[in-house]
């Protein structure tokens, strides 16, 4: 799948008309994620499908003199034949939980566009590297890995709206996420979990997202919009 906007890569969400907006409370280490997680998921479009993609918590590194999380995201898609992947990586500040550094790999059949952001939450800059200049950025940043990651350990309420300031790319803030509401689904252990499904807005695109509701807050199921259609990542092993 292309994991590729694998949140948000810009993508995320549009106007929002439901509850008061707020801002939804971070919880307080220990995360809800460990070191050695990691996620599976097949991907759809429609009933058909196209790929796969997984998500891991790899071994902590030292980035900017600050113990660091390193999530990884990766997967591909063959749609029609046409290959589209991506490979993600989000260097995040265990303290602070802020982006540090940014490396995005997307891939549309013979195109690869390959960024890397370093990102400096002190100084509420970030650079491209390769490119002398340097853009505004948040006090507290987040990039579309580590946005997904945020929302997990965020405390979120059935039916309220969260006006998020926080991706490392102004342009793109505010980020709107809706709670949609709370059902009921199975994992792929078998075992039933309470889930929160959301909306998350940004410049008119939109990506669904569906959340335990539990101590693990995992994501069961990304729904997000790509050059061929919407596709859709369901959670099929946790490990």
């Amino acid at each position: 799948m292309p994991v590729s906007t694998l949140l948000f890569q810009g993508a995320l969400l549009a106007h929002l008309v439901a509850p008061p907006v707020s801002t939804p409370t971070s919880a307080a280490p220990p995360y809800p994620f460990a070191v050695g997680e990691r996620l599976q998921y097949e991907a759809t479009v429609g009933i058909v499908p196209v790929g796969s993609a997984s998500i891991v918590v790899n071994p902590m590194a030292t980035e900017q003199g600050r113990q660091a999380f390193v999530f990884a995201a990766s997967g591909e898609a063959r749609p029609l034949g046409l290959r589209y992947g991506a490979e993600l990586t989000s260097y995040v500040g265990v303290q602070a939980f802020s982006s540090l550094r940014f490396h995005r790999k997307l891939i549309q059949g013979s195109s690869v566009n390959d960024v890397q952001f370093q990102i400096v939450p002190d100084s509420s800059r970030y650079r491209q590297l390769g490119d002398p200049r340097d853009w505004v950025a948040p006090s507290n940043p987040l990039d579309e890995l580590a946005f997904l990651y945020y929302l997990r350990t965020a405390r979120l309420k059935p039916g309220a709206s969260y006006s998020i300031s926080r991706y490392f790319q102004t342009g793109y803030n505010p980020v709107q996420v809706r709670v949609t509401g709370r059902e009921t689904r199975t994992l792929p252990d078998g075992k039933s979990a309470p889930v929160l499904t959301l909306e998350v807005t940004s410049r008119g695109n939109v990506v669904t997202l569906a959340l335990t509701d539990d101590a693990r807050r995992l994501p069961v199921e990304i729904d997000l919009p790509l050059p061929f259609g919407r596709v859709t990542l369901e959670l099929s092993k946790v490990s």
